[in-house]
């Protein structure tokens, strides 16, 4: 099927003709063999009710992000585009005429243009403001216009859903449904909106499953009950084939798929935790294969792949689709790099699927506690450390890295408790630990009033980072709640914990210094006593690096608020600076790029001296001129800002030692073999491959630090170094 024609700049509209329900899918090519795995259970079609359609409905979808400072969300709008091929697919006889939308920009253009019947908006935790926004800008425009919200950022009891809808006033509906399911429940909105001649009351006269509302006249909530799941997600017609995704093939947004739908683990501080949505439910091997293909015929082989699964690599299909992803990469040389999140068991099989997709996968253990205590308190089951140092053996058999994922303030955490889960995941291997704050989600059991209660939360408001915007002339600034203090987690804590991980995050990412770490390891100084050294000798750092944490601090404490409402005002009061980017942002990711890429030569001199005063303290003996080595090494093929300028430098040093040849060999000897005979010119550019990637995401999320953080999630530390080309005579002069 040819892709449909695109109307408009980020828009792209899809008419029932050109969409029969069970849309086909071009074959995978034989190989490797194709072997078809349904859903857990088919589900046959929905009734559906003979309707007269009269003039075709038009139907907006909008999966809004922020746009000004980077792209808040960088991944193709997957959800309302399954939203439309399903409605299509289930309601031919409506003449629906279906327009999709991820920019604010082009959603205000086609508004203003004329008013749809029906305008459908996910809601997010990044975009719940922006959405409010624009369902309000709708009805402005045509009180007529049936607005409809949905998505996860939806509480779970009813009383906080009243508030909830009670502070939404422009919204008509809220699509309910199953976590992350409103496919169907979009089917019954629309089906009763046609049967009632398109008169939004002529909703409110009888319970529609899976669609919510508040009367606002009589201050009353009204669920429209439960909605089964999707069972065989191929119900849900290929987006990619129907042509929806081609306006994003060439911009800087990454494809995603959704494999399965489901999540066995009910951790309480997830929306993805809600039983109802416990049971996994897939997409056929083949239809995702064909998707797969589908993209790798027409995106550039640095685009990243994403996979919206809670638990990729766990399940015996994904071994098969690893298998099919390996033969992408040798024909296509796409994927490259693949974000997910891996599963939290079946370590095995998750090796397996790694292996087979050649390292372009890193592993992420989402332990995020590993308290008995705070387990408990969340209703998680861990991986065991043992299993997962296993693990870490063979990754780095196979030059694979894996994450470490950890929550501050979890219900019964004690900063001692977090700290020995850092060492330990520290010592296990892992090369990344995220140390997440802990955000009440709505749709979140932790959320809940009983459980803020029980555990007795101090909640603090702070700006989402990023994620602010003016698109119609009036600012819109999203908002989050999180927790910086329980009675086992002081405030002070917070804070000291924060700046340990800002630390951690600059030096140990991905291994990003490793030379310098590795080195203090062969001399028995661990990465976790060397990260608490470097922290106590903060008042002793150099004056750029120094800054870079005291301003880490202060805005750490200026950023959150006791309120909502405090929050807003300060973030409009700023509106200017938070657009600058001198205030807010993500923090950690802001300072943690500042420490890296901006005051690079201080950060390697701290790390340095931080090396050299830690192993004096213990009295244990090492060679400087090696150490020494280790940084003239790191300080000419490590690249920083301005990329333009030091992608295109090629830098030459004299060494006795080669140190690269020494990481090469797993650092499994002492640098002290590979001394050479003398002194010895060294010769390191960035290749041409590392230069194109570089400046894509460059051009896409800009160089700024926020940016940078968007950027750098999407590749390897180790991309972002020049590579050693010869040794030998000089044919270009060093760098500053």
């Amino acid at each position: 099927m040819a892709p449909q024609e695109l109307r408009a700049a980020g828009r792209i509209s899809l008419r029932a003709s050109r969409l029969p329900r069970g849309l086909g899918r071009r074959a995978a090519p034989a190989p490797p063999a194709v072997n078809p795995k349904k859903g857990e259970l088919a589900a046959g079609p929905a009734p559906t009710i003979p309707l007269l359609a009269t003039l075709p409905m038009r139907v907006y979808l909008a999966d809004l992000g922020h746009n000004l400072l980077t792209k808040s969300s960088d991944v193709y709008p997957l959800g309302v585009a399954n939203l439309a091929t399903f409605a299509q697919a289930k309601l031919p006889e409506l003449g629906l005429e279906v327009s999709i939308f991820r920019e604010p920009q082009d959603l205000k253009r086609a508004l203003d243009a004329g008013a749809p019947d029906v305008l459908g908006l996910s809601n997010y935790a990044w975009n719940e403001e922006l959405s409010n926004h624009f369902a309000q800008y709708a009805k402005e425009r045509s009180s007529s216009t049936l607005v409809a919200m949905g998505g996860p950022n939806y509480p779970l009891v009813d009383a906080v859903r009243a508030e909830f809808l009670r502070g939404l006033p422009a919204v008509d509906v809220y699509i309910d449904g199953p976590t992350y399911e409103g496919e169907t429940a979009f089917v019954n909105l629309l089906r009763r909106f046609a049967e009632s001649k398109r008169r939004i009351g002529g909703l409110h006269e009888g319970a529609v499953p899976g669609v919510d509302w508040f009367d606002h006249a009589h201050a009353t909530f009204h669920r429209g009950g439960e909605v089964e799941r999707i069972r065989d997600l191929d119900e849900i017609p290929s987006p990619y084939f129907a042509g929806l995704m081609d306006p994003y093939l060439k911009t800087g947004y990454f494809p995603m798929l959704q494999i399965a739908r489901g999540c066995p683990f009910t951790c309480a501080f997830c929306n993805s935790g809600v039983r109802s949505n416990s049971r996994v439910f897939a997409h056929s091997i083949d239809n995702v294969k064909a998707d797969l293909l589908y993209l790798a015929e027409r995106v550039k082989p640095e685009t990243t792949l994403c996979f919206a699964d809670d638990n990729f690599g766990m399940y015996e299909r994904d071994v098969e689709l690893a298998d099919y992803i390996g033969w992408l990469q040798d024909r296509y040389g796409w994927p490259r790099y693949i974000r997910t999140t891996t599963g939290k068991n079946k370590g095995e099989r998750i090796i397996q699927v790694m292996r087979k997709i050649r390292g372009a996968l890193p592993m992420t253990a989402a332990v995020q506690s590993m308290n008995p205590v705070v387990l408990k308190n969340i209703k998680r089951d861990n991986i065991k450390l043992e299993t997962y140092r296993e693990i870490q053996k063979e990754l780095e058999a196979q030059g694979m890295q894996s994450y470490g994922e950890l929550i501050l303030c979890l219900p019964g955490e004690s900063r001692q408790s977090f700290l020995k889960a850092v060492s330990d995941l520290l010592d296990a291997g892992a090369k990344r630990i995220s140390a997440h704050q802990l955000m009440l989600l709505h749709g979140a059991e932790l959320a809940n009033p009983d459980e803020r209660s029980k555990f007795g939360f101090d909640t603090r408001f702070r700006v989402v980072a990023r994620n602010i915007g003016d698109y119609t002339g009036e600012p819109i600034i999203e908002v989050e709640e999180m927790v910086v203090a329980t009675p086992d987690f002081s405030f002070a804590d917070y804070l000291d914990t924060r700046v340990f991980h800002l630390l951690l995050t600059i030096f140990h990412y991905e291994g990003n210094y490793d030379e310098p770490f590795e080195f203090a390891r062969a001399h028995g100084l661990k990465p976790f006593d060397l990260v608490m050294h470097l922290q106590s000798l903060l008042p002793q750092a150099p004056a750029a690096f120094a800054k870079v944490l005291a301003d880490f601090v202060t805005e750490s404490q200026q950023e959150i608020f006791r309120t909502r409402e405090e929050c807003l005002a300060w973030a409009k009061a700023h509106y200017a600076e938070l657009v600058e980017g001198t205030l807010g942002g993500n923090l950690l990711s802001k300072y943690s790029m500042l420490g890296r890429f901006y005051a690079t030569h201080e950060s390697l001199a701290f790390l340095k001296a931080g090396i050299e005063s830690a192993l004096a303290a213990r009295g244990t003996p090492f060679e400087p001129r090696e150490l020494a080595s280790v940084f003239d090494y790191l300080g000419n093929v490590v690249l920083h800002v301005p990329f333009a300028r030091t992608t295109e430098e090629r830098r030459t040093w004299r060494s006795e030692y080669d140190v690269e040849r020494w990481a090469e060999a797993g650092y499994a000897r002492p640098l002290a073999d590979f001394r050479l005979p003398g002194a010895r010119e060294f010769v390191a550019e960035c290749s041409p491959t590392v230069h194109a990637l570089i400046q894509t995401k460059v051009g896409t999320f800009g160089e700024h630090a926020s940016g940078l953080g968007k950027f750098t999630r999407t590749m390897f530390a180790r991309d972002l170094r020049r590579r050693i080309l010869a040794s030998g005579a000089a044919t270009g002069a060093a760098s500053a």
